[in-house]
């Protein structure tokens, strides 16, 4: 059973736990294992603490124990139609596919309808196997663009979904 609930500032170093184990598990046939390597814990709470917890979510097990976390707010790049955005949402591999992708999504469309957005946009790179899990759901392919990540040129597509109320519909059926 999942319990997905807004993240506390005490949740930070599981939140940075999660992050950086979920890039090295998603991320390891994309980036440079060097580069997935020298993350750290202590680095990307760092990188937490200097952050707003605002639209922050964390999915937590029976025991109260973290394996996941989604974050939502304004939109940060010009995306004709779109005003908010899911910035991230990482569940440890192992945790994947029961359901908590899901109910973080609820959660973050529920957050952003209730701050007055009406739709919402996400960067994916095109290689994530979990592109699958967005695509389910069935959003427009608004954009392309690449980043580099670890000294690797890597692409990336931007999905959207320009009736957020209509893609919560979705999520809870």
């Amino acid at each position: 059973m999942v319990a997905v609930r807004e993240a506390k500032v005490e949740d930070i170093k599981d939140i940075a736990k999660v992050h950086v184990d979920s890039w090295r598990t998603t991320y390891r046939e994309m980036i440079p294992a060097d580069y997935l390597n020298s993350l750290n814990y202590k680095d990307f709470e760092d990188k937490w603490k200097r952050r707003s917890l605002k639209g922050v979510f964390v999915a937590q097990d029976e025991k109260g124990s973290i394996f996941g976390f989604a974050s939502f707010g304004p939109i940060r790049s010009e995306q004709e139609g779109y005003d908010g955005e899911l910035y991230a949402i990482y569940l440890l591999e192992e945790c994947q596919r029961q359901g908590a992708g899901r109910a973080l999504l609820i959660k973050g469309a529920e957050f952003l309808l209730h701050h007055g957005f009406s739709s919402m946009f996400v960067w994916v790179i095109e290689q994530n196997p979990s592109i699958i899990f967005y695509q389910s759901y069935s959003p427009e392919r608004v954009a392309e663009d690449s980043i580099d990540i670890g000294g690797v040129r890597i692409k990336e597509v931007g999905l959207g979904w320009p009736d957020l109320s209509a893609l919560k519909t979705v999520l809870k059926r």
